[in-house]
């Protein structure tokens, strides 16, 4: 479903009914167990130790809040896109005003949409940070302005310091994406060789990802042999990737994708070369990337809680806005929601139908 859709149909579902057993103001309320995670245990690690949501907020009529939300690629990017729908729906739901921008994956776009959304009296922004240090002016004016600041993945550590400016973080829980990687590639290939796609852009969040797949790699056994970092995050930009890693290390097993795009370009240029077995193993989840599993193209999607992730923004910008449940946690982790593999689409969630969910008188899917 394209963006354009899903954002009918998010603002189409405000006016639902309530949903049975609606979590009250002021309780958190959990993030959805790992589907489609069969004989993997469990992800245990620190961002176990993070709660999955900020409290839920008591809607206060009359406030009349602009927020404003940054997309980090653009409108043909399905997962960044819903991430700001998520914010728009749960916006909406609160009585907040919307607008949505998008920064192409530039950091000087980002910075001078900040500064404009700023300018136009936003009283909260969400955003993905392409180059966290490179805000630190902006962030320092929103601040001076009482500008409510949620960022996504700006650090990913707990030992990361979040730079001055945020008022809270929402994560992704990009070590559990890793681990669910790697468990899920050493069922595929056993103590095999495998190589990473990663990203050249200087994005902390993916270059972190790809460091948490060497580390669990070693764990399960497998053998990373190499990486390739891709320049555009595109299905052209992984069969570019996937063509330089096939020309160096001809004999790999296996590949892990930071996203699903490039996931479905490595399958491409391994098919081209006849070495469509490859087993590949991405992340997101977008439509691109759960048609690519239906084909047999892709051996399994980690699919991200794109939705979640953009619903507790403007939950948590929210309460900080109406001074509800202070002090805010400093980070939610919403961490992936699937493993999504060929036998289990048609039971696997769906953003679509969490989008519907969200309404005024229920403000989580």
């Amino acid at each position: 479903m394209g963006g354009a859709a899903l954002a009918a149909l998010a603002l189409g579902a405000l006016s639902a009914g309530v949903a049975a057993g609606a979590p009250r103001a002021g309780h958190a309320h959990k993030a959805p167990a790992v589907f489609g995670a069969h004989g993997i245990k469990p992800y245990a690690g620190y961002e176990d130790r993070f709660p999955t949501s900020f409290p839920l907020p008591k809607i206060e009529h009359g406030k009349h809040f602009l927020i404003g939300c940054q997309n980090p690629v653009n409108a043909g990017n399905q997962t960044t896109t819903t991430f700001c729908l998520g914010v728009q729906a749960e916006a909406r739901a609160l009585g907040m005003r919307y607008v949505g921008v998008v920064t192409d994956v530039t950091v000087t776009k980002q910075v001078s949409n900040f500064n404009q959304l700023v300018a136009e009296g936003a009283n909260a922004i969400v955003l993905y940070p392409l180059a966290p240090t490179a805000l630190s002016t902006s962030l320092t004016t929103a601040h001076k302005h009482g500008v409510v600041v949620i960022g996504e993945n700006v650090t990913v550590t707990p030992a990361a310091k979040t730079p001055p400016g945020y008022t809270a973080q929402v994560w992704e829980g990009r070590a559990e994406e890793a681990y669910l990687s790697v468990a899920k590639m050493a069922k595929l290939v056993p103590h095999g060789k495998i190589a990473v796609i990663g990203i050249a852009a200087p994005v902390p969040a993916i270059k972190f990802l790809a460091s948490q797949y060497r580390v669990w790699a070693k764990k399960f056994g497998l053998t990373i042999v190499g990486e390739q970092d891709v320049t555009v995050t595109n299905v052209s930009g992984g069969q570019t990737a996937m063509t330089g890693l096939l020309g160096r290390y001809p004999d790999i097993q296996g590949v892990l994708a930071f996203n699903d795009t490039t996931a479905v370009g490595a399958y491409t240029a391994a098919r081209d070369e006849g070495k469509s077995t490859i087993k590949i193993v991405g992340i997101n989840g977008s439509s691109t990337g759960i048609g690519a599993v239906k084909a047999g193209h892709v051996s399994a999607i980690i699919q991200v809680d794109a939705v979640g992730q953009g619903m507790e923004a403007a939950m948590g910008a929210y309460d900080a806005l109406t001074k509800q449940h202070l002090p805010l946690p400093k980070v939610v982790v919403r961490p992936p929601t699937a493993i999504l593999t060929k036998g289990d689409l048609a039971k696997a969630p769906s953003w679509h139908k969490e989008l519907s969910k969200i309404t005024r008188k229920h403000l989580v899917y």
